[in-house]
């Protein structure tokens, strides 16, 4: 007695000198051995479905996952299509051919790739009767995704019919419209070119918005002119007769144009929803056996409690009860984990995110050659005061987004946002050649998304945009709250070059006009004062030179920089 009593003791003594988790790991390992033997034949039973059912799982979740990759690869699909019809008109129909169905095809390859590996997963032996039922959607998916790529196809073909340089639809309306005008112009009577003019103007708003309403107008303006032509004073019959012969071939063509036009539009209207109602499908199914293999293994789990709880009910549940505190907390670890880097790359580039981890501290870069962009919102005080602040945080979301969608598309960097101001580098943290046509692109991007906000709501918003070329010292600092900024002369200049710079318009310094000037159309503003730093030579970024004929068709002849400079001094600089 006095033996057990001195080694209860002597047993107690050294527990007393463990850790509270070393007690706890020795407490769990205790209790863990005690249903070992009783448990073993169960635990085996557990893992052998435990192993089926997961495999199940993560081979649902995979298909979870290509269906989400095919949808999203058709989607960029889909874009090009969108941009070939939008575009052909306006750079070409070799040009947008070029840019974007080789594009086009390119992602439609991709989607059929991945349906592949779909088909081959839904062969697997890890997947359920019912997705594998699924093989014959995926089989009619791939027909439609066949048949829509062969339909566009078909569509380019009649855009190319519409716009073959020389011998497309608008081609051949074009030199009728010019003989017209060649005969009208004879007549010396403004009445008939100020209609000529109406019907030219009327037939680019059709090409450009391709809508029932244009249609209509311009065939007005065909009727209109046809009668004023008939009713000339100084047309004589021979003139009369050839100047109805051109418009009426100019209608013939322009009718042919229309009807070309509706039948490109109409080949593919209902493949959006035919593929949605398959992968929607699929998605469905694969989602449904995700949940199923879940609740299968909770239901294996529970049978394991059960099993385990007719040898020690209180040290099956006490063993478990530790088991799933640690499996709950690693996974929580692991979901915050995983938003915690989320935040992070929100706020930082990916390689300072990743120096900070393993470099915790100051971090300072220098950049001999970047550029900066600096763009705001134009009397964006007057807007405040004008629409409520829930109204206010709206708008600005909205735009700001597209410019964050931008920078995404132009591998530009976003450093911050304060109040109505933008501001996005180019060149860091990755150097890369081409920073200044990058952010150059960038805010020509930025005009046309605030043109594309102004048609949506019917607004009037416009922004300055000014830009810079030079070195910055780039980094993080502080410890709270911190963000990747930029610090420099050049900084400060492109800062400068926004707040000085015209409503509507890119302004920018000569250092990034030497990069800009052999690719884009600059105008010379010339020598304007900057706060801190005298007087500077500054220019206004218009467009791509490859772009500028363009530009000037769709918005006609020019007047004068120094005359329009001049009436924009007086009502939009600040």
């Amino acid at each position: 007695m006095t033996n057990l009593t001195n080694i209860r003791k002597k047993i107690s003594k050294n527990w007393s000198k463990h850790s509270i988790t070393r007690k706890f790991r020795l407490a769990s390992s205790a209790q863990l051995l005690l249903i070992a033997t009783v448990a073993l034949t169960g635990f085996i039973a557990l893992e052998v479905v435990r192993n089926k059912t997961e495999s199940a799982m993560v081979t649902s979740v995979k298909i979870q996952r290509l269906v989400f990759e095919m949808n999203k690869t058709l989607a960029k699909a889909r874009r090009q299509e969108t941009d070939f019809f939008s575009q052909w008109s306006i750079i070409g129909f070799e040009k947008a051919r070029e840019d974007y169905v080789q594009n086009h095809d390119e992602q439609i390859l991709k989607v059929l790739q991945i349906r592949d590996e779909l088909q081959k997963l839904l062969s697997s032996e890890n997947v359920s009767d019912r997705l594998r039922h699924s093989n014959p959607e995926l089989v009619e998916y791939e027909e439609k995704v066949r048949h829509y790529s062969d339909s566009f196809r078909q569509a380019v073909g009649l855009v190319g019919i519409l716009g073959e340089d020389q011998t497309g639809v608008l081609a051949r309306a074009d030199r009728k419209s010019e003989l017209l005008l060649h005969i009208l112009q004879i007549a010396d009577e403004p009445e008939l070119i100020v209609l000529y003019n109406q019907m030219q103007t009327l037939e680019k708003e059709y090409l450009l918005k391709r809508s029932e309403p244009e249609k209509q107008s311009l065939a007005k303006a065909v009727v209109a002119l046809r009668e004023a032509i008939s009713n000339s004073q100084k047309l004589d019959i021979s003139q009369k007769s050839q100047a109805q012969r051109y418009l009426g071939g100019y209608e013939l063509e322009s009718k042919e144009l229309t009807i070309l036009d509706k039948d490109i539009h109409k080949i593919s209207n209902s493949f959006d929803e035919q593929t949605t109602n398959v992968s929607n499908k699929l998605l469905t199914v694969a989602t449904e056996e995700v949940e199923r293999a879940r609740h299968h293994i909770n239901l294996t789990s529970m049978g394991a409690a059960v099993l385990l709880g007719a040898s020690a009910v209180a040290t099956v549940i006490l063993a478990l009860a530790i088991r799933n505190a640690f499996q709950s907390a690693l996974e929580q670890l692991e979901i915050e984990q995983e938003k915690s880097e989320r935040l992070l790359l929100n706020v930082l580039p990916k390689p300072i995110a990743d120096r900070l981890k393993y470099e915790p501290g100051t971090i300072a870069d220098s950049f001999d050659n970047v550029t900066v962009l600096f763009a705001d919102i134009a009397n964006f005080t007057k807007l405040s005061s004008r629409i409520s602040a829930t109204e206010l945080v709206k708008l600005l979301n909205e735009i700001f987004s597209s410019f964050d969608w931008l920078a995404m598309q132009h591998g530009l960097e976003k450093i911050k946002t304060i109040g109505d101001a933008y501001m996005v580098v180019g060149g860091l943290p990755n150097p890369r050649q081409d920073h200044a046509e990058a952010i150059a692109e960038m805010a020509l991007d930025m005009q046309q998304a605030i043109i594309r906000f102004n048609e949506k709501y019917n607004d009037t918003l416009s922004i300055r945009i000014g830009i810079n070329t030079g070195s910055v010292v780039a980094g993080v600092i502080g410890t709270k709250k911190f963000i990747y900024d930029l610090w420099g002369d050049t900084v400060n200049i492109a800062s400068r070059m926004e707040s000085h710079g015209i409503i509507g318009g890119i302004q920018v310094t000569e250092a990034t006009y030497q990069h800009l000037r052999d690719k884009y159309w600059l105008e010379k503003r010339g020598l304007i004062e900057v706060k801190g730093k005298g007087e500077m030579m500054t220019y206004l970024l218009k467009s791509k030179i490859s772009d500028r004929h363009s530009t000037e068709n769709q918005h006609g002849a020019k007047t004068n920089f120094s005359e329009d400079y001049t009436r924009i001094e007086k009502s939009a600089y600040l």
